[in-house]
């Protein structure tokens, strides 16, 4: 009997041992898994916003163009110009205000992975601010 208990015994604890290994490399397995996706996904979504951020930057170079076109026209319009004139002006300024906030808002949204489409439309908003204000500009110069 006491053959057969120890053969038992050994039969046991190699099975306990094999599959403890088994779990292991099983873990090991899933962790490295977790690990793949995750950076591959950062990856996925570091490019995307490297495209997004390239298009953010030619948009802030159009606003900051506009925008240096109006501050030479308030210079040249002085301190009493035409109130149509300064009227007209304003709406201008005001729509180089709302392309601003714009691009704020779609640096914010890119820095915290919003969607491509969303970031897209208010890129596309933050050029017909920028143009509407280049059309004001063209009729008031």
């Amino acid at each position: 009997m006491k053959k057969s208990r120890l053969k038992l015994f050994k039969t046991t604890s190699l099975t306990i041992s094999l599959l403890g290994v088994l779990l292991i490399l099983l873990t090991v397995v899933v962790v490295a898994y977790v690990a793949v996706s995750f950076v591959s996904d950062t990856v996925s979504t570091t490019v995307s916003s490297g495209s997004s951020y390239d298009q953010l930057d030619q948009v802030k170079a159009q606003y900051n163009e506009v925008n240096n076109k109006y501050t030479e026209l308030n210079k040249k319009l002085g301190t009493s110009p035409d109130p149509s004139v300064k009227t007209t002006f304003n709406t201008g300024k005001i729509k180089l205000s709302e392309a601003e906030q714009l691009l704020s808002s779609t640096q914010n949204d890119i820095g915290n992975g919003k969607p491509e489409s969303e970031i897209q439309s208010k890129i596309n908003q933050t050029k017909n601010k920028i143009g509407e204000a280049n059309d004001i500009y063209n009729q008031i110069a």
